[in-house]
């Protein structure tokens, strides 16, 4: 697909996106690129801020939106010119510059005040200028961002960087092009290729330690400055999701850490554990007494994340007495992995890296159980025919990254047609749209509103919990309740955005709130609660329904926005679980006509109850089916192999000759099943050849 053919395909999703959402084509298309740049790790999160304007000496002011790392202490600012023509438009250098200059133009005036004098106080331009003024005064980067669907002219090469006070203002240009190239990326990422001759004459020493058919192993010592500045130049791109996560949330400089940088720097090899890493690919030349690695793509540090980030705080903050890190050396063990096999081993590497770190509490990868049950439950369970349709249709839970599109890829016409039409796109949901549905749901909204991720993080600690104490309370009817609350958030959107209260600016905060105010005002109902089952059977809420969320909405809105409210920037206020404790406190209350729909209590947990005696059934006649499928020849083996090994407890032996006892007609039983595959695994760890 060339580069034409790949923004007419854009343009057509954002059109349809536009007329199904009630939104503009402009605001989808930013929504696109903004989405591939948060799986894609460029941003943590992305708030949509449409601001236009005149600065001082009638400077022209133009954003769309922006990004805060607090991880990397950067704030991210996006400009959007779209122009949505039949044919691709060129970027020249000499509009990027206007471009530039426009969003530059904001911060300046921010800084300076202008904007805050001049804009009105409730729009979130204002909000974000007096962010700027206060709690964004002293950061370390601005990134500013063109998000186009433009073809960048070839004669823009690198932009130098310039400087906003003492912070560094760095100039990004995301054309259709690029973005073409990082949705066609195995990884879906945008991958990074650092010459390490720039940071040092030869690079990085290396000793090879091992090659398999997956990966290729090395063992480097690399100079503490060396990754101090490599931190500092790509910030937390370099760090695997979950320990950037991790990091965001626990703080990023360990005491102990920058004590011996300051104090001891010729001991930090020896005190520290180092850093464990992946790459792509590298380019190694030869040395004397070892190899040097001279460039490094995708770099990832999965574990050590911490140490990074506190040897690049020592270089930026301690730099006199750290003695630019010149004595401090840092272990690295690297695993080169394909791309292909990026998307499997990656996860895998950091989680067993950092199985020792709190980091491995909040682990949720798309291949957890969790996942794997809600994406086989997402498949086979089919929502009632509704609005005439002669067919039920399926919420597709999509488990890993742009899997809804990868399967159809290969799909003829007609197989795709049959697929969309039992898979539609508005039913397709992702991890982080489920994490959002559930902690409002529990009534979290103000984590929901910290972003995408971290309120992933979030959910991920709970669930895997949960996971752990009640397996079987993931089921069907946990699964249809979560697409209740899906239904509940895009009726709620399509209700705030016709509203006639409802200017630009605070939807994503308005609905959530929302939605958790009807569930804390129905939790006061002591013997009632929200009938999702009807909810699932009908696809649609209620007239009742949406005249209350009608009132909450607003109700929320006005709330949010209070001149009374604990901090100017309404984004900012939204996250505070005081926004919340207050929320709580309005005098609202609930419909009578919406009370009348809800249903007893004791029926919600009979629901409960059934559906989780259904799923354990379902796991005991899962196992059944999986030991028989295995065979009494293969648990033979798994015995005499584990007998060899002497890793069995008496037990354990008498449950695997009950499993090869079933060619003698003999079957063990459900309870038995599930106990032989708990062995099966046990040998696996244990390096059984399965």
């Amino acid at each position: 697909m060339n580069v034409n053919e790949f923004r007419t395909e854009i343009l057509e999703e954002i059109h349809l996106n536009a007329t199904m959402n009630g939104t503009s084509p402009r605001e989808e298309f930013l929504a696109v690129y903004t989405e591939a740049l948060i799986d894609a790790e460029e941003f943590e999160d992305f708030e949509q801020i449409p601001y236009e304007g005149v600065g001082s000496q009638n400077r022209k002011i133009q954003i769309d939106g922006y990004s805060y790392n607090e991880l990397d202490d950067c704030l991210d600012i996006a400009v959007c010119p779209f122009c949505d023509s039949t044919e691709a438009e060129s970027l020249t250098a000499t509009e990027a510059d206007t471009w530039f200059r426009r969003a530059r133009a904001f911060v300046e005036n921010a800084q300076s005040g202008f904007l805050q004098k001049n804009a009105e106080e409730s729009s979130p331009g204002y909000g974000l200028a007096v962010d700027i003024q206060n709690r964004y005064k002293n950061v370390t980067r601005f990134r500013f961002f063109i998000m186009t669907d433009m073809v960048m002219s070839n004669r823009i090469r690198e932009i130098p960087a310039t400087f906003i006070g003492q912070a560094t203002a760095e100039y990004h240009i995301w054309d259709i092009s690029r973005l073409q190239d990082l949705m066609s990326s195995k990884t879906g990422k945008e991958d990074i290729t650092i010459d390490l001759k720039q940071f040092s004459d030869q690079g990085i020493p290396c000793l090879p330690a091992g090659e398999t058919e997956e990966y290729t192993a090395y063992l480097c010592s690399i100079p503490g400055k060396i990754l101090a500045e490599l931190y500092n130049r790509y910030g937390g791109r370099l760090l695997e999701g979950n320990v950037r996560s991790f990091l965001s949330v626990k703080g990023k400089i360990n005491k102990g850490i920058r004590n011996t940088i300051l104090n001891e720097p010729s001991m930090f090899f020896a005190y520290n554990n180092g850093i464990a890493a992946t790459a792509y690919h590298v380019e190694i030349e030869p040395g004397e007494s070892a190899s040097w690695i001279t460039e490094i793509t995708a770099l990832q540090i999965v574990n050590g994340g911490q140490t990074t980030a506190s040897l690049a705080a020592a270089l930026t903050n301690d730099r006199s007495r750290a003695n630019d890190l010149r004595d401090v050396y840092v272990p690295m063990k690297l695993s080169v992995v394909s791309p292909e096999k990026a998307m499997e081993l990656i996860p895998n590497i950091a989680r067993y890296a950092n199985k020792q770190n709190k980091v491995s509490d909040a682990d949720f990868f798309s291949n957890h159980a969790f996942h794997v049950r809600m994406e086989d439950l997402s498949r086979r369970t089919l929502a009632p025919a509704v609005k005439g349709n002669q067919f039920g249709t399926c919420w597709y839970y999509e488990r890993t990254r742009g899997q809804y599109k990868q399967q159809q890829a290969r799909m003829s016409t007609a197989e795709k047609k049959r697929f969309l039409a039992r898979n539609p796109k508005p039913q397709m949901f992702t991890k982080t749209d489920l994490a959002k549905f559930y902690n409002t749901w529990r009534q979290l909204p103000w984590q929901v509103c910290a972003g995408a991720q971290k309120n992933f993080m979030r959910f991920a600690e709970w669930a895997s919990i949960e996971w752990d104490r009640h397996e079987s309370s993931f089921n069907e009817e946990f699964f249809k309740k979560v697409v209740g609350l899906d239904i509940l958030y895009r009726s709620t959107d399509r209700i705030v955005k016709n509203a006639p209260w409802y200017e630009m600016g605070y939807k994503a905060q308005i609905i959530t709130y929302a939605i958790a105010e009807l569930f804390n005002l129905i939790e006061k109902e002591a013997d009632r609660a929200f009938d999702f089952r009807t909810l699932w059977n009908r696809q649609e809420i209620s007239h009742a329904t949406e005249l209350q969320l009608e009132e909450l909405a607003e109700a929320m809105y006005n709330h949010l926005i209070s001149p009374d409210r604990g901090v100017q920037n309404v984004t900012e206020w939204a996250k505070r679980e005081t926004c919340w404790s207050k929320a709580k406190k309005l005098q609202l209350s609930l419909r009578e006509d919406f009370k009348q729909e809800l249903i007893e209590k004791m029926e919600q947990k009979n629901r409960e109850s059934d559906a989780r005696s259904i799923q354990k059934q379902l796991n005991q006649a899962g196992a059944m089916i999986k030991v028989a499928e295995y065979g009494s020849t293969a648990w033979k083996k798994v015995l005499a192999w584990g007998l060899d090994a002497k890793i069995f407890t008496p037990m354990e032996i008498s449950l695997l000759k009950t499993a090869i006892a079933m060619e003698s007609g003999k079957f063990p039983s459900e309870r038995q099943c599930a106990k032989i595959l708990q062995i099966l695994e046990k040998a696996r760890m244990e390096s059984y050849p399965d």
